[in-house]
């Protein structure tokens, strides 16, 4: 076998480097659009709608409720999704951003969850809903967000986040976008 010059060497871990690289952007790639090992999502449901609340002596109000149902399902193990919703201020289960053509917040939003072997596990006041190994649970999500006549908006979960055992530190993330529909508030 022939013995490597050193510029030989010298490329040969350049390229190795390179490969290194390469395979951090794919496998960033690859959760961008959805592919993980440990999770598979499907959004089953996705509804939203306007409302104009009437107000005696005071401006009208444009509203907008969402519902949307996820489904999530444990590929290899069991997984620990937290049953909550957040902007990104604080670490939650399902991280989400508004996008409309004007400023809105949301009024309210909560998250119910149901699935055959789906159950809950508390730890301290963090509650989690427990997937089994090839179950499916389903997380109902109703958001109601504040926003301007003549606007549109939607909700955009940006990342889910999971762990595969409690004791873990860090969140898996699963990072490919779930949108619901846009409306026009009026």
């Amino acid at each position: 076998m022939k013995k490597l010059t050193a510029e030989e060497k010298k490329l040969l871990k350049e390229l190795n480097s390179e490969i290194k690289i390469l395979r951090i952007k794919l496998a960033q790639a690859e959760k961008l659009e959805g592919k993980d090992d440990y999770i598979s999502v499907k959004l089953k449901k996705n509804q939203a709608r306007f409302e104009k609340v009437r107000r005696k002596n005071a401006e009208d109000k444009a509203i907008g409720k969402f519902y949307m149902e996820i489904e999530i399902t444990a590929k290899q193990g069991d997984v620990f999704v937290p049953v909550s919703i957040a902007s990104g201020k604080k670490t939650a289960g399902f991280m989400y951003i508004i996008e409309g053509t004007a400023a809105g917040s949301i009024a309210n939003a909560n998250l119910k969850i149901r699935g055959e072997g789906v159950s809950q596990v508390t730890i301290g006041t963090l509650l989690y809903a427990k997937i089994p190994a090839g179950k499916t649970c389903a997380f109902q999500v109703r958001a109601t967000i504040n926003g301007k006549f003549g606007k549109v908006y939607k909700i955009i979960f940006n990342r889910l986040n999971y762990k595969l055992n409690l004791t873990e530190a860090r969140y898996h993330q699963y990072l490919k976008e779930i949108k619901s529909k846009s409306v026009k508030f009026g």
